[in-house]
Formats: C-alpha cells, structure tokens, sequence
C-alpha cells in the first residue's frame, strides 16, 4: 500500500520560492517546470537550475524535472526535425543534472484523431520506431545519470498505445506517467476514467499529475476544484506498489490550495 505521504508539487522559481520549505519538512517529491518554456531554454538556465538547487539543499525527497514540450513531436519522421526534438530534451536532462535529478517528463507522441478502437491500427508499430529513433539517446543518457524517462499521456484517448510503447523499450529507465487531469478531458471522446488508467498501467507506472478540471479545459486546478472523481483516483494511488512520483500540479494561483489538500489527506 502507499500511504502517499512523499505526495509533492510541480514548480517553477516563484513557485518554490513559496513551497520550498514545505516540501523538504516533508522530503516530498517535487518537479521542476521552469525549462520546460523556451525562453529559459534560450537563457541562463543554469542560473535557475543553481537557485532551484540552492532552495532544495537539506531536501530529502525525490526531485525531478519536466522536459521541453512546446512544439516537441518525439515521433517525429523529419530527421531534422528530430535532431531539434533530441537537443531540448537533452537540454532537459542537462537541467535535470544540474539539480540532481531522478526523473524526467516527456509528452506521448500520440496526436490521433479517430475512435479509439481503430486509431493506430495500422500506424502503431511505425510510431513507436520513430519515437524509439528519437528517445533511444536519451535513454541511454538518462540510464547513465540514474534517471527515469516517464512518457505522459496527453491527447490519448486510451491507454493501450502508451502502454506498448512503454513496454517496448524493455528498459527500467522508461515508465508510464499519468496526468489524471488529461485523462479526465479524454473521458468525453471515449476514453475510460482516470482511475482506470492507473489501473492498467499499474505495473509500469512511475509518476502521476494530480490536476483537476472540468473536462473541458486544462485548467490545472487544485483537486477538488473541478470533476475529476478523487474517490477512485486515490484507491488506485493507495494500491500502487511501483512507488510513482506523485506530482500535483497546478497553476501557480492554485498552490496554496493544492498544498491544503495534501495536509487534508494526509490527516484522514
């Protein structure tokens, strides 16, 4: 059983300015979004990485990093395209090692539209190549600095495609991350709740987004502030037995709420 007690929160800079403390009294897990944005990317991103490092020292807890994502197409067929692709999420993991981190996020590859019984039906298996042509460096880097890939569902109506490519790598150094909150919005193309994504995805399962929203929008919410039915969500989360990152994130007025609800679990 997980008692959720490492549950933590994305951040970028302000954002830890004002958690920081919270999170290393409770070695929580914490993320760190500031190089996901191009214009840090472009930057001096090692100053912030050297910030970012400096509010978390004496921090006990998993630290990872969310990896450029603006524009970022890792099943990409164009091979120029994919050099672009494999130089910011390098840059990634060059920020993640400047911080210490364990795990990085990647967006799935997966943009479809179709009904979910027949999308990918004959394209699946030249997906996941071209996704492995762009990922497989990067695995390999990650493998040597001790990181986990985690690959997230974004516009996948169903599981089924993420989960085989995931697998396909064979490796303990990619693994499955579900935003809850993505899941949620899929719901109204068809796509089955986000408890069940959690349950089968349960053996390879390595980070989770805590968001909530109304299924229409992204919005990032503090849990409990939209549709997303917790009940079942944290059912699964409390039988996980990969122990994922449990990563709440949400938009930066939603902090203090999002940091109210994790006290509020934790006392039940």
């Amino acid at each position: 059983m997980n008692d959720l007690k490492r549950m933590g929160l994305a951040v970028t800079l302000p954002e830890l300015e004002q958690s920081a403390d919270w999170l290393k009294a409770g070695a929580r897990d914490v993320e760190l979004q500031d190089v996901c944005e191009p214009h840090v990317m472009d930057g001096d991103w090692r100053a912030t990485a050297r910030r970012s490092a400096e509010l978390l020292s004496g921090h006990g807890g998993r630290v990872g990093v969310h990896a450029p994502f603006w524009n970022i197409a890792t099943a990409a067929l164009d091979s120029q395209v994919r050099a672009v692709v494999q130089a910011r999420l390098n840059l990634g993991l060059d920020y993640l090692e400047a911080v210490g981190g364990t795990h990085l996020v990647v967006h799935s590859p997966f943009y479809f539209f179709g009904h979910p019984l027949v999308a990918h039906h004959d394209t699946l298996e030249a997906e996941i190549a071209l996704t492995h042509l762009t990922l497989e460096p990067l695995v390999s880097r990650a493998a040597d600095l001790g990181c986990t890939l985690v690959i997230e569902n974004i516009l996948d109506v169903y599981p089924g495609p993420l989960l085989a490519l995931v697998a396909s790598f064979r490796s303990p150094h990619v693994r499955l991350s579900i935003d809850v909150g993505h899941a949620h919005i899929m719901g109204g193309r068809g796509a089955p709740p986000a408890a069940h994504w959690l349950a089968q995805g349960a053996s390879l399962l390595g980070h989770v987004h805590l968001q909530d929203n109304d299924a229409a929008t992204d919005a990032h919410l503090a849990p409990g502030g939209g549709t997303v039915h917790w009940a079942g969500v944290l059912r699964e989360l409390r039988l996980s037995q990969t122990d994922p990152r449990l990563i709440v994130e949400v938009v930066p007025g939603e902090v203090e709420r999002a940091m109210a609800w994790i006290g509020a679990l934790e006392e039940v």
